[in-house]
């Protein structure tokens, strides 16, 4: 899917798999669009990436309006959601506000995500014959699902994809996968989706242990 001409917007590209992605894509010469959930992280990552940053917090749909208010003229061709957060919480002790915030961030805020930047989607859509919606997912759950049904009469294409056990601050050491391993895999099952993939399971490079579920609308001819 490299191209000089694409656009490519990451959400919570400050670290761990967000990060690997927007250095992948990067790398392979996309116009790359980063989010932080702060200024203060915003202003770092510039010093570090060679790609734009935007902030985004993702719990508050303003931020989110504003950042597409900055990207009104803008296509994007690829948008990968991944801005989320982990709230460790055992049954004996975990709190209905720690739940709540954990899918106000992971859930709502992938769809208003998703949805407040549609028009992007469209522009690219005209110039570019398609855009591509991808959202990072895992055994405990998905929106991707949901995110399809409501984006494909929009004509984008939509994935959810399992990146896999990774070793990330979310997992705290535990796995062994590094996340530049993973987004390999990742981008290669992206790169290689078509209209035939649609709601198939379908395993991975064994070495990236991605694996992928698509639910895929193209637009029409």
């Amino acid at each position: 899917m490299a191209s000089t001409n694409r656009t490519a917007l990451i959400t919570g590209s400050t670290r761990g798999i967000d990060l690997a992605f927007a250095n992948h894509y990067a790398k392979a010469d996309w116009n790359v669009i980063g989010t932080a959930r702060t200024n203060n992280n915003a202003e770092k990552l510039n010093a570090l990436a060679p790609f734009k940053i935007v902030v985004i917090d993702t719990s508050y749909e303003t931020s989110i309006l504003e950042a597409a208010r900055q990207l009104e003229v803008q296509p994007i061709d690829l948008l990968i959601n991944n801005a989320v957060i982990g709230i460790p919480s055992e049954l004996e002790t975990g709190t209905k506000d720690a739940l709540m915030k954990r899918f106000e961030v992971n859930t709502a805020g992938s769809f208003l995500v998703t949805r407040t930047l549609l028009p992007n989607l469209q522009l690219t859509t005209k110039t570019n014959g398609g855009a591509s919606v991808v959202q990072l997912s895992s055994y405990l759950g998905s929106i991707g699902s949901f995110t399809a049904k409501t984006t494909g009469f929009f004509e984008q294409a939509v994935v959810s994809v399992r990146p896999g056990y990774v070793d990330t601050d979310m997992t705290e050491g535990k796995a062994i996968l590094k996340p530049e391993d993973s987004v390999a895999a990742m981008a290669s099952l992206i790169g290689k989706l078509t209209h035939e993939s649609t709601g198939k399971f379908r395993p991975s490079d064994p070495v990236g242990g991605a694996s992928v579920v698509t639910s895929f609308w193209q637009a029409a001819a």
